[in-house]
């Protein structure tokens, strides 16, 4: 029994999908006034889904410090553990990022 994968996006696709939020806002840097502010008013209407992505990014903050601390100190492995915490922190930042885009588009309602 074959199956037809070639309409079927990847696992690496729909993890990109499922974890990246930029991909579903728009740049209100360019183009015409008025595109600017299309721009901001679909950014304003898809910041909904902004606490979903801020759940999941803390939860990989959280599962990254959490293996971190496992390899440093039952498993005495320092490397693994550096790692851990180095994406740690970077999943931390993309969660602030993200909390600091949401309550900017939730404050603001008109930018121009």
């Amino acid at each position: 029994m074959q199956h037809d994968t070639a309409g079927s996006p990847g696992f690496a696709w729909l993890v990109f999908r499922f974890l990246w939020p930029f991909q579903y806002f728009r740049d209100c840097t360019r183009g015409s006034k008025l595109e600017r502010v299309q721009n901001y008013r679909h950014n304003r209407a898809m910041r909904i889904y902004l606490p979903g992505f801020i759940a999941k990014w803390s939860a990989l903050t959280v599962a990254s410090f959490g293996a971190g601390g496992l390899f440093e100190g039952v498993l005495q492995l320092v490397l693994p553990a550096v790692a851990c915490f180095l994406t740690g922190t970077w999943t931390f930042l993309v969660s602030v990022m993200l909390a600091a885009a949401y309550f900017w588009l939730e404050r603001f309602p008109e930018l121009y």
